[in-house]
């Protein structure tokens, strides 16, 4: 295996985990053989309450092979990545041959990789363009079979929709099993997350500073359930709606079924849009816990457990108002808004990708 291609291998994976995770946990691992590089996934990075059938790990996994087929075609190769159906953490292959290029949409999304981030600031109101809208719809971004992403962008729907995404904040807020997940993965110190620590670094939840000195006192459950005894989880629920409605638009992708392939597919369809979106100068932050959650009760009893019935009734009934906003045969994977935003203040750091050369 010679140094030229380690090399460039070395940047088609450098491209590959800028790509986005939950609570950024950067749940892969590559072997790299001659002309082909293993894609595998681990699951125990991301906490299982979220991660029911892998689904969340192997959405990121997805969002990596989209970025490294980017890269391998900037790098003059042309990727062809296999899925693996059955059981075993390696869950692609990317097989590598020569004469690969990039389109023009293509090039702009690749140059976008290392500016995505995640931007939770207040968006500005300003409807999505007819050619943005027609590009994110176009079969080069959204695809032509499942997964399906609908636009949500009527003002009616979106603050629906959005009021019901934000059960997730009322529910981590006022539950001491979900309380204690969320805080758990939230840190003060700007070296860890410049060293690229799996977490979320205060900075990038946009909280205005009064705000942040009480997240410090949040983290204790005891203050927390003492608000929650005088509704702050509604309270801040509502607010967050407010402010996510304000976005251009709602994203959501779906599927009739799901199945690995599905969440693979799913994790390389988000990617696209969110790339695409930040090439035109536009912010994406994904909003998706309550799917996930709402998911792992209604098929794990033991996730079930966790809450109690009046929660979990909240979260189905949740669950049920975002599937009347696109289309009840379907099964909402992941949410995302979309919008016109100043800069993050802060964005999250990686790793460097943990890469095995195989001869």
């Amino acid at each position: 295996m010679d140094t030229s291609y380690k090399e460039k291998v070395k940047k088609i994976l450098t491209a590959a985990v800028a790509a986005p995770s939950g609570d950024n946990s950067q749940p892969w691992r590559f072997v790299v053989h001659d002309n082909s590089i293993e894609f595998h996934y681990l699951p125990e990075r991301d906490n299982p309450i979220f991660n029911y059938e892998k689904g969340g790990t192997l959405i990121a996994i997805g969002a990596a092979l989209q970025n490294a087929e980017l890269e391998a075609r900037a790098q003059g190769y042309t990727p062809n990545a296999i899925f693996n159906e059955g059981g075993g953490s390696c869950v692609a292959v990317m097989r590598l041959t020569g004469g690969g290029n990039l389109n023009v949409i293509q090039g702009h999304m690749r140059e976008a990789i290392f500016k995505r981030h995640t931007n939770r600031r207040a968006y500005e109101k300003i409807p999505l363009s007819r050619e943005m809208r027609e590009t994110i719809l176009s079969p080069l971004i959204s695809g032509s079979a499942d997964p399906k992403l609908f636009l949500i962008e009527s003002q009616e729907a979106m603050e629906e929709v959005s009021r019901a995404l934000t059960t997730m904040e009322e529910t981590a807020l006022g539950n001491q099993t979900m309380h204690k997940l969320f805080f758990s993965s939230i840190f003060w110190s700007e070296t860890r997350n410049r060293a690229g620590e799996q977490g979320l670094y205060i900075k990038t939840l946009e909280l205005p500073p009064p705000v942040q000195a009480l997240f410090w006192l949040l983290k204790y459950w005891h203050f927390a359930r003492f608000l929650s005894s005088v509704g702050f989880p509604k309270f801040v629920a509502r607010t967050n709606a407010q402010q996510n409605a304000s976005a251009s638009a709602f994203g959501m992708i779906t599927a009739p079924q799901l199945r690995r392939v599905t969440y693979l597919e799913t994790g390389k369809m988000l990617e696209r849009v969110w790339l695409l979106v930040a090439a035109q100068g536009l912010s994406l932050q994904i909003v998706t816990g309550i799917t996930f959650l709402a998911r792992s009760i209604i098929h794990n009893p033991d996730t079930a457990l966790l809450l109690s019935d009046e929660e979990q009734e909240h979260v189905r009934a949740a669950y049920a108002i975002i599937k009347r906003n696109i289309d009840e045969e379907y099964e909402p994977i992941i949410a995302f808004r979309i919008g016109t935003s100043s800069a993050p203040t802060e964005v999250t750091y990686r790793r460097a990708p943990e890469i095995t050369f195989e001869d």
